[in-house]
């Protein structure tokens, strides 16, 4: 069978984590979506991926195993990149039929050869006749953060094998059997594993330090390092090698985050490569608990959410003591900084309150970031970088 994952034309709802990635790549739990695809791949089956013409280059990078927007696109089963797939859900998927979810179409099962440059108003034919599915999906960016305590639990069950690690004798487990730990990694004195709401998984070269808090639903990814006396409270995704201090709960870091000190992060969705400045707090709830609302450029977005506090885009830096408003949008490569509270929305490659970042500036600065967690910027995503700067700016 051939897999189509595609993006949507709505991307623009997942903002900032849109700006350099495609749909498929957003995290919830211990996969991405299109990682949740893979697990559930044959060994016969084969990709092929649908993505914004801009982000071609960079995906093609990222998944060079896979064919990315081919001219022909395949029979087969098409997904929507922005869809949590899971078994029983892709099985219920017929030949011939289309389905929709909330107004969404997130899957035809199609039967003949389509052209790439027809591919959405085939996409849009397609969901004016369909089935109504129950699937998860991010509609908007911030919905993952509220499906963790469901998906971390669902993804647990693929860790079944993870009780080996290393656990000082003084470590506190409440609730072991829902407690998972890849054979290299630690738990050092100290620490409370406290599985009793929701399940804990810690991946392979997890270090957690002295002392540390960890409430279930949690996902700790590769090469995380947890800080002494951190606290992990519950509905939290940590992405591959981030570092994390303070007091975390209902947050999804991406992945190489770096919120190394104390402060508050709460109900929050920070993209790669994010760096928070000692004492950088958010808010997350309004004090007369009304619904919270986003702005993005001079459009307010209803979320019909109580609790909910900053959507960050890769590249972002704060300064120490930041304070983040309660429904606070962060673009791409902004240099947050300043005193009092900062605008509920703060475009992309800002620097401070009143600047803009330089170009040859932000590059470097990144290029260092990635440097010390030993990985390289490669040339598409500097030509990205560069492309959204010249068009944001």
């Amino acid at each position: 069978m051939i897999f189509t994952v595609f993006e949507d034309n709505n991307y623009n709802s997942l903002f900032p984590l849109n700006l350099n990635r495609a749909s498929f790549e957003l995290r919830c739990g211990a996969f991405n979506n299109l990682e949740r695809i893979e697990n559930l791949l044959q060994p016969n089956d084969s990709v092929q991926l649908v993505v914004r013409d801009e982000l071609k280059p960079l995906i093609q990078e990222r998944f060079p195993k896979y064919s990315i927007n081919p001219e022909i696109l395949s029979p087969g089963i098409w997904l929507n990149g922005r869809a949590l797939w899971f078994q029983e859900i892709l099985n219920g998927i017929s030949p011939g039929k289309s389905y929709t979810a909330n107004g969404t179409v997130v899957a035809i099962h199609n039967q003949k050869d389509v052209s790439i440059k027809d591919i959405h108003p085939y996409i849009e034919k397609a969901g004016s006749v369909s089935t109504a599915l129950e699937i998860h999906q991010f509609k908007n960016i911030w919905d993952g953060i509220f499906l963790q305590s469901e998906i971390i639990n669902r993804d647990s069950q693929q860790f079944l094998d993870y009780k080996t690690g290393k656990i000082h004798p003084s470590v506190v487990l409440e609730n072991g059997d829902n407690i998972y730990i890849g054979k290299v990694a630690e738990v050092r004195a100290g620490a409370v594993l406290d599985a009793k709401s929701g399940p804990i998984i810690i991946a392979e070269n997890v270090y957690i330090d002295i002392g540390a808090l960890i409430q279930g639903p949690v996902y700790i990814g590769p090469q995380c390092k947890i800080n002494p006396g951190a606290k992990l409270r519950g509905n939290v995704t940590l992405g591959p090698m981030c570092k994390i201090g303070g007091e975390v709960e209902d947050v999804i870091f991406q992945g190489y985050g770096n919120k190394q000190h104390d402060g508050f992060l709460g109900h929050s969705y920070l993209g790669e490569w994010v760096n928070l400045g000692a004492n950088t707090n958010n808010s997350d709830l309004k004090n007369n608990y009304s619904m919270i609302k986003l702005m993005v450029e001079d459009k307010t977005i209803e979320t019909g959410k109580q609790f909910l506090g900053t959507m960050m885009g890769d590249y972002v830096r704060t300064g120490i003591c930041t304070m983040l408003n309660t429904g606070t949008v962060i673009g791409l490569g902004a240099n947050v900084f300043g005193e009092g509270f900062q605008e509920k929305y703060i475009p992309s490659f800002k620097w401070g309150k009143d600047g803009i970042t330089k170009l040859d500036q932000f590059i470097s600065t990144a290029e260092k970031m990635m440097e010390r967690r030993g990985k390289t910027m490669n040339q598409k995503e500097k030509i990205l970088l560069t492309v959204l700067y010249e068009k944001l700016i």
